[in-house]
């Protein structure tokens, strides 16, 4: 079974899912993964929504324009902390995430009359963490990680 790399958008409402495509060619919509009271649930039912082997996790990073950490930070270290616990031999990427849920408003064409439906849809999180991985997949870790998965 092919490895994919997985992508997540943590919120307070909905994690955002994306995942590279078998071949690792561009970004899919995995989907949203909406927030319960606890995170071992909401880490139970990650597992649950992903039926593929994981070869390495983009987690997206509340950055501010400047570059520094935004005060949702803890929030997606906290979050991904606990991942990591489950996920102890997949390696782990932090992506700037500036401007990501923007994007994805403008992609899904979200406008005042339909933002709550698509907000409640969770359409603008697994959006954003589409793009999230785009970006990853230009860095130079993705390009050496996909070298060595597709080579084996």
């Amino acid at each position: 079974m092919t490895k994919r790399v997985v992508s997540l958008d943590v919120g307070m409402k909905f994690v955002g899912v994306a995942a590279t495509d078998p071949t690792w060619n561009f970004p899919t919509i995995i989907g949203t993964l909406k927030r319960k009271d606890s995170i071992n649930d909401d880490l139970a039912r990650l597992g649950d929504m992903i039926d593929f082997e994981i070869a390495a996790f983009a987690i997206g990073h509340p950055l501010r324009a400047n570059g520094e950490e935004s005060s949702f930070m803890p929030v997606v270290r906290g979050f991904e902390r606990r991942l990591m616990k489950i996920y102890e031999n997949v390696p782990f990427f932090g992506v700037d995430e500036f401007h990501s849920s923007e994007e994805a408003l403008e992609i899904k064409k979200v406008n005042p009359k339909n933002y709550r439906a698509k907000k409640q849809s969770g359409v603008i999180d697994s959006t954003a963490a589409a793009i999230i991985l785009e970006r990853f997949m230009e860095t130079a870790d993705f390009k050496e990680l996909k070298k060595t998965y597709m080579e084996s």
